[in-house]
C-alpha cells in the first residue's frame, strides 16, 4: 500500500484542430495509502488523464513516486496497479466466474485457489448467485462489480476506480458506494476514486481532491474542503 505522490505532473495533447491541449498543468498532489482518496470535478479538468498516468498507460512530465520510488519507468505490468474504467471490459464469452478468475488462471494458480479466492470476492461484492451468468444476463451495478472483483483478485498495491457508478441505476448507488468502499479498503491497497459527482464524493471520501484546469485547487478531508471559500468547490456544491 504505497503512499502516491505525484510532482510537477504535465501532459499536453496534440489536438488538429485547437493545436495543443494541456491536460494536466504541474499538477501536484499526494494519495494516502490509509485514506479513501476522491477525486473529482468536472469534466475535461484531468481526472481520467491523471489516472493513466499512475497507471502508465500515459506518457507524462513530472514525477510519480510509489513511496519513495520513481515508478516513471516502469511498465504498467510492474506497477502493481489495477485500473477499472467506467466502460466494464468484460469478456462477454466468459460467465462471472470467469472473468472475475482470469488474472489468476494467467497467474498459473491452482484451481483450488481460484475457486476460494472467486468465492471470497463475490462474497465482498455480492456477486455469488451470479457467478455462472454471462455478462450480458447481469445488470450493470453487477457488471461493474464483476470488473471490480477482477482487478481486486489479483491483490493489486493499487486501485484505480474510474467514474465506476456512471452506469449504475441512481436509486442503487448509495448501496453500491459502500460494498465498493468496503471491500476495497478490506483488500488492503492504495485507493483512487475519480467521480464528477460531489455528493458521491463527499460521501465516500477519507480525503477529498478536487482538479480544475489540470490543477489541484483543493485537497484534505472532505468537511475542510467543503467549507473552503473556493470558487471551484462552491460551484460543485451548487449542483447538490
Amino acid at each position: 500500500m504505497p503512499k502516491i505522490t505525484v510532482s510537477d505532473l504535465t501532459v499536453r495533447y496534440d489536438n488538429k484542430r485547437t493545436g495543443n491541449v494541456i491536460a494536466l498543468d504541474g499538477l501536484n498532489v499526494t494519495f494516502l495509502s490509509d485514506k479513501f482518496n476522491v477525486v473529482v470535478g468536472y469534466s475535461g479538468c484531468g481526472k481520467t488523464t491523471l489516472l493513466k498516468c499512475v497507471a502508465g498507460l500515459k506518457e507524462y512530465e513530472g514525477k510519480i513516486l510509489f513511496d519513495e520510488r520513481d515508478i516513471s519507468d516502469l511498465k504498467p505490468s510492474d506497477r502493481g496497479v489495477s485500473y477499472v474504467s467506467q466502460e466494464f471490459m468484460l469478456y462477454p464469452h466468459m460467465t462471472v466466474f470467469d472473468n472475475v478468475a482470469f488474472p489468476l488462471k494467467m497467474a498459473g494458480a491452482s484451481k483450488k485457489e481460484i475457486v476460494e479466492r472467486v468465492k471470497q470476492i463475490a462474497d465482498a461484492l455480492d456477486l455469488t448467485y451470479c457467478l455462472t451468468r454471462m455478462p450480458r444476463h447481469i445488470s450493470g451495478g453487477q457488471q461493474q462489480r464483476t470488473a471490480i472483483a477482477r482487478a481486486l483478485i489479483k491483490r493489486p498495491s493499487v486501485c484505480l476506480l474510474d467514474e465506476p457508478l456512471s452506469n449504475t441505476d441512481p436509486t442503487l448507488r448509495f448501496k453500491e458506494r459502500r460494498l465498493i468502499k468496503d471491500t476495497v479498503k478490506k483488500y488492503g491497497c492504495t485507493v483512487v476514486y475519480v467521480t464528477h459527482d460531489i455528493s458521491e464524493a463527499t460521501s465516500l471520501a477519507d480525503r477529498l481532491i478536487v482538479l480544475a484546469d489540470g490543477k489541484c485547487v483543493a485537497e484534505g478531508e472532505p468537511n475542510t474542503v467543503y467549507g473552503l471559500n473556493n470558487e471551484i468547490v462552491a460551484s460543485l456544491k451548487g449542483e447538490l
